[in-house]
């Protein structure tokens, strides 16, 4: 079945890519995320400091247990284009195995132009939720 699971990750993180690809110019990369972030509702209840994600000027929180050996999670930030992004997280990881998870590292996030995410934010921010969803 984690066969079956990897395939439907990969399947909709190449979506994700394909239109990030094709939306080359960061404004339109920027319409794109914001367009996730606004679909997705902000979680108050989940923004208090024990699920702040450390190490990342953008506010990311993150809520994550392994129920029955498969990880449920919720997510946000103060940034609709991260929250954009989370959304994606989401898409592609809620409801998954730990092991599926980490055969399936994030990829999408090398698409995303640095004038729209910066850097710090991926890597200290977006990484860091991925790396605690694969070792739940």
């Amino acid at each position: 079945m984690d066969g079956k699971y990897r395939t439907d990750i990969r399947r909709a993180e190449k979506k994700h890519i394909d239109s990030l690809i094709q939306l080359q110019d960061p404004g339109s990369q920027c319409e794109y995320l914001l367009m996730l972030g606004m679909e997705k509702p902000p979680l108050d209840s989940l923004r208090v400091d024990r699920y702040r994600i450390g190490g990342c000027k953008t506010a990311i929180w993150l809520r994550a247990e392994n129920r029955d050996g498969v990880v449920h999670f919720s997510c946000d930030s103060d940034s609709l284009l991260v929250r954009g992004v989370l959304s994606i997280l989401e898409e592609l990881y809620q409801g998954r195995t730990p092991d599926t998870i980490k055969s399936c590292p994030m990829k999408f996030t090398d698409y995303i132009s640095d004038d729209v995410i910066y850097p710090e934010i991926k890597e200290n921010g977006l990484s860091k939720c991925y790396q605690m969803l694969a070792h739940m």
